[in-house]
């Protein structure tokens, strides 16, 4: 967990000793008011956790094992549960929170949110909550976090924007006056000018990075509001439509082109030739190079 040495700092035991970090690597995302970290720490020795942040906090524990711990709540569970990879932490804001741990090197993502998320709500503490969505949505943040290309980005995003979603809905007790009709809004499709527009600049910058950021401002809305209109208008997600996009575009130079397979695999806008051959056999169940012969002998 993220901790901030000089503020907001509990402990059960005034007189208990406060032990010292060792962040072996941390990287933080977000996508609109969803912030996440993704931790890697060493807890070979007595390791302190605590916090208040005026945030919901999730902690979904994804690898390494703990010898001992013992979580403190000033409103809510105590416990010395041993975490298992899956199990989710939730700190509600406000809560003042704090753990002893000792184990070995552990990885962990932390999600925060704001208590006003699509109209607010209240979130109960817990310990040891199980669940398979944010468990394995985390692991694969762990996973395109560590990508630099623009199809790793979008998929992200777009991720980001799923577990922000199932956390206002799993997890807060929302207003129902106000939750719905948010949602409501941010679902409504884009006009037949903005997915023109849309269309367009995706098959005119193929062979660039496209950001999410770049596709909002052609369609002349935030971030949020692209990720959920664009599924709305589009049936798919921006990083899935571009996908798409450019395995149909590889198909056409692949029967119609004697480019090479590296030539067409930037043409596209691939980051790489093996990433090019991976995506193409998922999409089209045929390498590039197979595929090129079957249609040229057909």
């Amino acid at each position: 967990m993220d901790i901030h040495p000089a503020a907001g700092r509990f402990r059960q035991d005034a007189e208990s000793p406060v032990f010292e970090r060792v962040i072996v690597r941390r990287q933080q995302v977000a996508c609109d008011d969803l912030s996440a970290q993704l931790v890697t720490e060493d807890v070979s020795a007595p390791t302190d956790w605590s916090f208040v942040e005026d945030a919901h906090t999730l902690v979904v524990h994804l690898a390494g094992r703990l010898s001992s711990m013992e979580s403190v709540f000033s409103a809510g569970p105590s416990a010395d549960l041993l975490p298992q990879v899956g199990d989710v932490w939730t700190i509600p804001a406000g809560c003042r929170y704090a753990a002893k741990a000792q184990g070995a090197t552990v990885r962990f993502a932390e999600f925060r949110v704001p208590a006003e998320l699509l109209g607010g709500g209240d979130m109960a503490a817990r310990v040891g909550h199980r669940d398979a969505f944010l468990h394995h949505a985390s692991a694969r943040v762990l996973q395109l976090a560590q990508r630099d290309d623009d199809l790793g980005r979008m998929a992200l995003q777009s991720l980001l924007a799923a577990i922000r979603l199932h956390i206002a809905d799993a997890y807060l007790r929302s207003r129902p006056d106000v939750a719905p009709v948010r949602r409501a809004n941010r679902a409504r499709r884009f006009s037949d000018r903005q997915r023109q527009g849309l269309v367009q600049y995706i098959a005119a910058s193929m062979h660039e990075d496209i950001r999410v950021e770049a596709l909002a401002q052609v369609a002349g809305v935030s971030v949020p509001h692209l990720m959920d209109g664009f599924k709305a208008s589009f049936g798919t997600t921006p990083w899935q439509y571009v996908l798409r996009a450019r395995v149909a575009e590889a198909r056409r130079l692949l029967e119609a082109t004697d480019l090479s397979i590296t030539a067409i695999a930037v043409t596209v806008g691939f980051s790489s030739p093996s990433h090019f051959a991976s995506a193409f056999g998922r999409h089209v169940g045929a390498s590039p190079g197979a595929y090129r012969r079957e249609r040229r002998g057909a």
